[in-house]
């Protein structure tokens, strides 16, 4: 009996990972932070480099207590894949103020090494982006939070970009993305500062998705008669989300299919506003479908004489968000803007 309990528990003991193929414990590795990834080099002898050989390196300075100690083990870990790494995507996240000795580290490994996917969390400071990084040819992908552009870009092959709180600080009056991303198909910008412009462009051949988030006048955010224009042949789906109703100039979007609009107004110029407000839903006109939120149906609502005016819409099926604690009827006149040109005004959902 002794022996048989003996031989169950050798069996439980087999080491049935080490013996997967190593492409696949690779693949497993680059799920984890690069801090953890490298402590499996201790498990066995054939694991003592595998992790070298990751496809995400991904480095968080919130693994590490002291951004001291962070700093050492990104500087050993970019060392020791200075001449052979493998990683696709590299992912570095910083808390805090990061110095320049670190920044040009990560943007040097970035940029030698042909990265496709690139996602860089700056800190709290926003520090400039490098020319070097800038005129990066290999890029594919790019998710940036908390950096300044003080030069323009030109990413040939760059088909996504994600901004979050980022400055552009460029001497200009006018910023147009299509003169340095050719090929960009999607776009995101969520809190950026843009003050330093009068005009705004959002255009590109190739845009199908644009997804904007917290624009509004002040607060680091447009500049007062700021214009915004956006043009994308291409371009089906349209977020923009927990912002102002800003002067958007030019809307040309003939192939957009949805809509996700939430905006309010300002109240500060409430005429301006509505008219803005007006010609930002006639520039959707032949949108297929729409989710609007609460505060957009009341901004709707607060329009005088809305009922006079014609609707833009001629095939709109409506979805419309509400607080979780909050259900409200659509009111008639909103309704009646937004449903009058559409075949079957019952296509209003409320969510």
């Amino acid at each position: 009996m002794r022996k048989r309990s003996l031989k169950v528990s050798s069996s439980q003991h087999v080491d049935r990972l080490s013996n997967l193929p190593n492409h696949i414990i690779q693949h497993i590795l680059s799920f984890l932070d690069a801090k953890y990834a490298v402590q499996t080099s201790v498990l066995a002898k054939g694991w003592r480099n595998l992790w070298t050989s990751v496809h995400v390196l991904h480095l968080n300075s919130n693994s590490f207590r002291r951004l001291g100690c962070f700093k050492k083990f990104v500087v050993a870990v970019l060392n020791k894949l200075n001449h052979n790494s493998t990683a696709g995507t590299f992912i570095f996240s910083y808390r805090g103020r990061i110095d320049d000795y670190l920044k040009k580290r990560v943007i040097y490994f970035a940029t030698v090494h042909g990265i496709d996917h690139l996602v860089l969390d700056m800190g709290c400071k926003r520090p400039p982006v490098s020319q070097e990084l800038l005129s990066c040819q290999t890029l594919k992908t790019i998710k940036l939070k908390n950096a300044t552009f003080t030069t323009s870009f030109g990413f040939s092959k760059l088909t996504t970009l994600h901004l979050k709180h980022c400055l552009f600080s460029l001497v200009s009056n006018c910023f147009d993305f299509s003169d340095c991303l050719p090929n960009l198909s999607s776009l995101s910008l969520l809190g950026c500062d843009f003050t330093r412009f009068k005009v705004l462009k959002i255009s590109g051949p190739q845009l199908l998705n644009v997804t904007i988030r917290s624009m509004w006048y002040s607060y680091g955010g447009l500049s007062k008669g700021c214009k915004v224009e956006i043009s994308a042949p291409k371009l089906t789906f349209f977020s923009y989300r927990e912002s102002h109703v800003v002067d958007f100039s030019v809307i040309n979007l003939p192939s957009l299919q949805h809509a996700d609009v939430d905006v309010f107004l300002s109240y500060e110029e409430e005429n301006k506003d509505i008219q803005c407000l007006l010609k930002f839903f006639q520039g959707l006109y032949n949108v297929q479908s729409a989710t609007l939120s609460y505060s957009t149906i009341q901004a709707l609502n607060g329009v005088p004489g809305l009922e006079l005016q014609q609707s833009p819409f001629s095939r709109l099926s409506l979805k419309l968000t509400h607080p979780s604690d909050c259900s409200f009827p659509i009111p008639v006149k909103v309704a009646k803007y937004l449903c009058n040109g559409s075949p079957t005004p019952d296509t209003i959902l409320v969510e």
